[in-house]
């Protein structure tokens, strides 16, 4: 059996959907492992059985943009994510609570927070809903508090920063060639550079509160962005953060 990917629209249940493609209420509850059939929200995504037909299923979003979104999804809001960098640095802001520390991490931060933006607006160019949570063995789990690092001690901070942003500028350059559409690979590349900064700033600041010299992370290879045509026409450019 085949499956296609059906987005909810205003208005949808799962018996309305079920009618007007044929299929089993049963089936479509399973194949998307429901525990509340009844609350589904538009802009979800849902798989369907489908048999051998040549009718697209309406509301259903192509290839190669979904697999594309599902990348973007776990930079954007998975456990690993800008969403975490975010709230996380935030937090560590509130509780090292020195001016110091404020003026590293709340830039940072913000900075983030802009990446967020970014990701998120990528991710409704390719026609998918950018909500806060990511793809987890092919199941969808909600961006959940848990994901923060709560380390309050400094110098674990820093470390932990660190490898944080290193892993994300690597992540980032490695998304850039996975991902063939020009407007999203600069985003992405940009990406990568602000993480690459970011760590030379934690780094500085290890260097200075720890007393401990950190190498040079080692550089990312320069992206070449292809500029071709799009696999899927875009009506307008992602954010590119230039306005914002």
């Amino acid at each position: 059996m085949d499956y296609a990917r059906y987005v909810v629209q205003p208005g949808d249940s799962i018996y309305k959907i079920a009618k007007s493609y044929k299929v089993e209420m049963s089936d479509i509850i399973h194949l998307n492992h429901l525990k509340h059939p009844d609350r589904i929200y538009p802009g979800q995504v849902l798989l369907l059985p489908t048999f051998e037909t040549s009718e697209p299923v309406p509301g259903e979003i192509p290839e190669p943009n979904f697999t594309y979104a599902m990348l973007l999804y776990d930079v954007y809001a998975g456990k690993d994510s800008e969403l975490s960098a975010v709230t996380t640095y935030l937090y560590q802001a509130v509780v090292l609570d020195r001016p110091e520390f404020d003026e590293l991490l709340r830039p940072i931060a913000y900075d983030e927070l802009r990446h967020l933006e970014q990701l998120a607006w990528s991710i409704r160019f390719l026609g998918v809903d950018p909500r806060y949570g990511a793809f987890s063995k092919g199941h969808w789990v909600d961006w959940r508090s848990r994901f923060l690092n709560y380390t309050s001690e400094l110098c674990a901070i820093l470390d932990y920063n660190m490898e944080d942003e290193a892993q994300a500028a690597k992540h980032y350059s490695e998304l850039a060639k996975k991902i063939p559409i020009p407007e999203i690979q600069a985003i992405l590349c940009q990406l990568a550079a602000d993480e690459e900064r970011h760590y030379q700033c934690f780094a500085q600041a290890k260097m200075h509160f720890c007393g401990v010299e950190i190498a040079q992370m080692p550089e990312m290879q320069e992206m070449p962005i292809q500029v071709s045509a799009p696999p899927t026409p875009m009506t307008e450019p992602p954010f590119d953060g230039a306005n914002g």
